[in-house]
């Protein structure tokens, strides 16, 4: 029985790493964020409605550029580009030929802002209240939970639960829920990090002539098909 002792005394060197406190995953994660300057990944976006029984599952890739733009070119046969900046948010139906515009300056789209892609933890730390935690579901990662703080951003949103690897500390999944119950799930393929990213990205505009309406209903009118 001689060899219980060594083993006892090595338990500590298998256990699991404990989360890091909130403050320390703030600063790793937006060390990391700051390091990226382009990013590409296939997506899958699962949408739940709290009244339908289906979930709607599309997929696509997206491409981030720093806190530039979020782009989602989504695959056939979903007739969408959204186009999401810090200025505006832009959805695009090319087979359409048509599309929609808003404004993020206008104070009852400021919440559209909290995507959790491109934007540091700590800037989004000021407006939800942070807590770290572990999900066996999807192993190498840290839960991080945020929720609003302000009663504007209550009556929009549950909470942003953002699945950061635990090794490049860069975002794996992210699920926003909203007030409602409605949610949407957003899962990210492998990570092409500083690459460059296709012109037809970079300088996407509408083309001249496609109206745009001034509103940006993917999040309000997504229906299972």
């Amino acid at each position: 029985m001689k060899w219980i002792a060594p083993l006892l005394l090595a338990l500590p060197l298998f256990a699991a790493e404990p989360a890091p406190s909130a403050k320390e995953l703030v600063e790793r994660f937006d060390a990391a964020q700051a390091k990226v300057t382009a990013l590409q990944a296939p997506f899958t976006l699962t949408l739940r409605r709290s009244l339908l029984k289906t979930p709607t599952v599309t997929k696509g890739t997206l491409y981030l550029r720093g806190s530039d733009f979020v782009h989602f070119s989504f695959a056939p046969p979903e007739d969408l580009i959204l186009h999401i900046s810090p200025k505006e948010l832009i959805s695009y139906s090319p087979g359409a030929g048509e599309g929609e515009r808003l404004k993020i300056g206008l104070i009852r789209n400021h919440d559209r802002r909290f995507l959790g892609l491109g934007q540091k933890l700590a800037d989004l730390s000021d407006y939800f209240q942070l807590s770290i935690g572990e999900d066996k579901d999807v192993p190498g990662t840290y839960l991080a939970t945020l929720r609003p703080r302000s009663y504007g951003l209550k009556k929009r949103i549950q909470a942003i639960y953002i699945w950061i690897d635990r090794e490049r500390y860069l975002p794996r999944q992210i699920t926003w829920v909203e007030r409602g119950g409605d949610s949407w799930l957003l899962e990210l393929g492998p990570l092409q990090v500083n690459q460059t990213l296709p012109a037809t990205v970079t300088g996407f505009k509408v083309p001249p002539g496609v109206p745009l309406r001034s509103e940006f209903s993917f999040f309000a009118t997504r229906k299972s098909k």
